[in-house]
């Protein structure tokens, strides 16, 4: 078979019998167009209810996350205001308790473990070690200065004190431990 006279390519331009012949006619294709295309290409299109309540509560799935919105910042608010307190807590059963301060250049945090029971008085009378380690953050959350302290618990109400040159410091933080029990306290700062 010879195949040196097959054409195996098409020539750039195309023959008058090969060009392809459009019409286009824009008012002819629009009025066989459904009716809402008609009304977009004429401007009458309006893809949403005005309003910013309406669009929130135009369909049922938008009423839904409007809804799922408004009960999530509820419960946001009340535990912001209403929730446990992380500044205190217990530790071997005992109260304890964190609080900080800022006043001119410096930050003062205090850890208090309340007085024992007349009836768990009698375990502490040879005095367990009570190990703090203080930790103060700033406004990216990142930690500015930590400092460990330690203590001797004897059934009496003890305080365990540290202060902190104030670099912007927005909460200080609190592990305790003594005996097998720990207890992880945040406090924030009280300007004065």
């Amino acid at each position: 078979m010879d195949f040196s006279n097959l054409d195996e390519t098409r020539p750039d331009k195309p023959t008058e019998e090969e060009q392809m012949v459009f019409h286009y006619n824009r008012e002819e294709r629009l009025k066989h167009a459904p009716k809402i295309v008609q009304d977009y290409y004429a401007g009458n299109f309006k893809p949403y209810k005005g309003g910013l309540l309406k669009s929130l509560v135009n369909t049922r799935g938008n009423r839904l996350m409007f809804v799922t919105i408004i009960f999530t910042f509820g419960i946001i608010l009340f535990m912001n205001y209403f929730g446990p307190q992380k500044s205190s807590g217990t530790l071997s059963g005992l109260d304890v308790n964190l609080s900080a301060f800022s006043y001119e250049d410096s930050v003062y945090a205090s850890l208090k473990i309340k007085e024992a029971s007349k009836k768990k008085k009698a375990d502490f009378t040879d005095g367990i070690p009570v190990s703090v380690t203080f930790s103060a953050y700033d406004r990216e959350n990142t930690l500015v200065h930590e400092e460990k302290l330690t203590g001797k618990y004897e059934g009496n109400e003890l305080f365990l004190r540290t202060s902190f040159s104030d670099y912007d410091i927005i909460k200080v933080s609190a592990v305790c431990s003594m005996k097998d029990s720990y207890s992880a306290l945040e406090s924030s700062i009280e300007k004065h």
